[in-house]
């Protein structure tokens, strides 16, 4: 007979639902609220909540790329493309307006091309700095976010007070704290749930009623604080920092929970870099969040000394105890093209086993990332590989 213990919660699978297929799942979201989409990274969705609109994070999609090839050149980042080509070939009707970040060249493109192919939405660019070490980044940030409110609060038709700013500001913290603690007992007890479990846990935050997510959040953590110690033990498992922007598609997931990695640390855009860092609820609203932005590690477009692109992962690794860092590098992502020389170069002099995994959003055919992956831990494990960088 199965032990109670080991039987999953009906809220962690519908976290999963909601993940696999957001549009499925929340189709009547649309009948209570306007849906403004917006891109990666760093749009601040409280601004959009406080208007009374739901924000959406647009992540692309594994569907055959029909329309955005004629819009964006085969080279261009596969998360872009895919981003354009849910909206246009799969997505349109559900969304009311957009607001895209321009972190990159292609993302500047994109904006463009986007509005001429939506007139009759609601448009934002949001134009984050690319410098944050520069003294004018962090007043630059605290103005796009007044000028996006000024923006939000025409397209509404309402006042976004101070108030109502705070009052999501405390619903996304607490989300966040809810999330940080889920990752925490991951860490702890790695058998209790998988990577793909947790991490799809996170992404359906983005597309639910925040609300809804922190009450579906929170059976989790109390399942997960009344089971993890009848599964504490790490034995068989290694411990593995995942980096990159995105993890696309999922599957990759569910390869390293296969090889019994079980990721302690990231600073996916889609995970830490996202829960680890709340709003401070008193004061100026867009200094708050201005704060925040700046409080986040380096983002491969957006850093403030070129050093922290590696450095960062050094330590992420060091101070997580991480066996091997996997790099997941999409496809045609200049930032990440650019960047990859120096972090491959800084692991082999730090003796850190790296594995760079090059995926894109319609890769269908995992066969051989599998088997790099699982050659790879074999490599590290059975035969003792220091500082392997493949």
């Amino acid at each position: 007979m199965v032990e109670q213990r080991n039987i999953k919660p009906a809220a962690l699978t519908r976290l999963q639902e909601i993940a696999n297929d957001p549009y499925g799942c929340l189709a009547d979201l649309r009948k209570r609220k306007r849906i403004i989409g917006s891109t990666l990274a760093d749009v601040p969705e409280e601004l959009i909540h406080a208007a009374g609109l739901h924000p959406f994070l647009i992540l692309g999609t594994n569907n055959p790329i029909r329309h955005s090839a004629a819009l964006l050149p085969d080279n261009s980042c596969s998360l872009a493309r895919s981003n354009l080509e849910l909206v246009v070939g799969y997505q349109s009707a559900f969304f009311d307006g957009f607001v895209l970040s321009q972190v990159c060249d292609t993302t500047q493109h994109l904006g463009d091309i986007w509005k001429r192919k939506f007139p009759d939405h609601y448009f934002e660019n949001f134009l984050t700095p690319r410098q944050v070490a520069r003294p004018s980044a962090r007043a630059w940030y605290a103005e796009e976010c007044r000028r996006l409110r000024g923006a939000l609060e025409q397209y509404a038709g309402r006042a976004i007070t101070d108030a109502a700013l705070r009052e999501s500001f405390a619903l996304y913290n607490e989300n966040r704290a809810l999330l940080r603690r889920l990752y925490a007992i991951k860490r702890e007890a790695p058998a209790l749930m998988t990577n793909r479990e947790f991490f799809d846990a996170v992404k359906a935050g983005f597309f639910m009623d925040r609300g809804e997510h922190n009450e579906l959040v929170q059976a989790v953590v109390q399942w997960a604080e009344q089971t993890k110690d009848h599964q504490a033990s790490a034995n068989g498992y290694f411990r593995v920092i995942c980096v990159g922007i995105v993890v696309e598609p999922p599957a990759l997931y569910d390869m390293i929970d296969e090889v019994k990695g079980t990721i302690v640390a990231d600073n996916l855009c889609t995970a830490s870099r996202y829960i680890f860092y709340d709003v401070e609820t008193k004061g100026d609203p867009a200094e708050a969040l201005a704060d925040r932005h700046l409080r986040k590690p380096y983002f491969t477009p957006i850093n403030e000394d070129v050093r922290r692109i590696y450095a960062d992962l050094i330590s992420l690794c060091r101070d997580n105890n991480g066996e091997a860092i996997f790099y997941v590098h999409i496809k045609y992502c200049e930032s990440q093209d650019y960047d990859l020389p120096d972090i491959k170069a800084a692991m082999r002099t730090e003796g850190i086993p790296f594995l760079e995994l090059e995926t894109e959003y319609q890769t269908t055919h995992l066969a051989q990332l599998k088997t790099r992956l699982q050659a790879f831990c074999e490599s590290l494990f059975t035969k003792g590989a220091q500082g392997g960088v493949r």
